[in-house]
């Protein structure tokens, strides 16, 4: 005699949570030409952009020339310099001041006792920028830190402006004598780069030898490597020219132009989980390099 059996359904109740919504992102992103070959104009289908394993779609992406070439550049000179090159290195950033297109505002400012102070506000005349350019006052430690600077500037931007793209170009060894450790986990470095994503500005900057009233080389490898991390993570670009003053700087100021002119609005779906998040960006097209922030801000 068969023993019949009776199937009765087990239902697991499980509590499914629903991901959280992507919010809007944008950032701006600089394309490296590498080669004579590679494709002037990019696309929004040529950009992939990850946080960990997990894509973020790109909406749009938009070159900044034409009417979306505006640009606010603030020159950040470190007052507590020292460095005996910078009377010859002044007429060239003169000279790259009074090349900018029209469509870039320039202002200039001094780190001084842990503030930027304002030496020529935004304006698009650029002799008039330029001239506002003098050497520092070469008093060691004047400038307090250059981190502590480069917040104050972010928070307090002196335009109230709209634009597509913020940029810091500051001239600085980046030594920052508040926090005297050996190590990279500088917490005002990390409240510098927080800032500066917030408020949407990306720092370039040119390494000084001899800003700060600290010395030696393994100091001076820390500095490079926080001016580094900062440009980076907000999607600028560190010159050096090992740990001496460059002869010139104009070759820098020519790769920096370059990179301005070749820049893009991209805007993508961030995941909704509020703070500092990591991303990599990344392009299959030959010859091409997407350089950006390799971290973002979701408020």
């Amino acid at each position: 005699m068969k023993r019949k059996y009776a199937l009765i359904p087990i239902f697991l109740a499980a509590s499914l949570v629903a991901a959280p919504p992507n919010v809007p992102g944008q950032m701006v992103v600089t394309v490296v030409h590498q080669g004579s070959d590679a494709q002037e104009n990019l696309e929004a289908a040529d950009l992939t952009i990850s946080e960990g394993r997990t894509l973020l779609p790109v909406v749009s992406l938009k070159r900044l020339t034409g009417d979306l070439a505006e640009m606010e550049l603030f020159i950040l000179l470190d007052d507590s310099t020292r460095s005996s090159s910078l009377g010859a290195q002044l007429p060239e950033l003169r000279e790259f001041l009074n090349s900018l297109p029209a469509t870039t505002q320039v202002a200039v400012g001094y780190m001084h006792n842990g503030t930027f102070a304002l030496a020529e506000a935004f304006t698009a005349d650029h002799q008039k920028a330029a001239g506002a350019l003098r050497l520092p006052a070469a008093i060691a430690g004047e400038n307090g830190s250059p981190y502590f600077v480069l917040s104050d500037l972010a928070k307090h931007w002196p335009s109230k402006q709209a634009t597509g793209r913020r940029t810091v170009l500051m001239l600085t060894d980046g030594v920052d004598p508040y926090y005297e450790t050996r190590t990279m986990d500088d917490p005002y470095v990390n409240a510098a780069v927080q800032d500066t994503l917030k408020n949407g500005v990306a720092v370039y900057s040119i390494y000084l030898r001899g800003a700060g009233f600290q010395g030696g080389g393994m100091v001076l490898n820390v500095a490079q490597s926080l001016l580094l991390e900062v440009s980076q993570q907000t999607g600028g670009y560190a010159y050096f020219q090992e740990f001496s003053d460059p002869v010139s700087i104009a070759p820098f100021l020519k790769d920096f132009q370059r990179r301005l002119d070749n820049q893009y609005k991209v805007t993508f779906e961030a995941r909704a989980e509020h703070g500092v998040q990591s991303v990599k960006l990344r392009t299959d097209l030959h010859g091409l390099k997407i350089e950006g922030p390799s971290r973002i801000l979701v408020q």
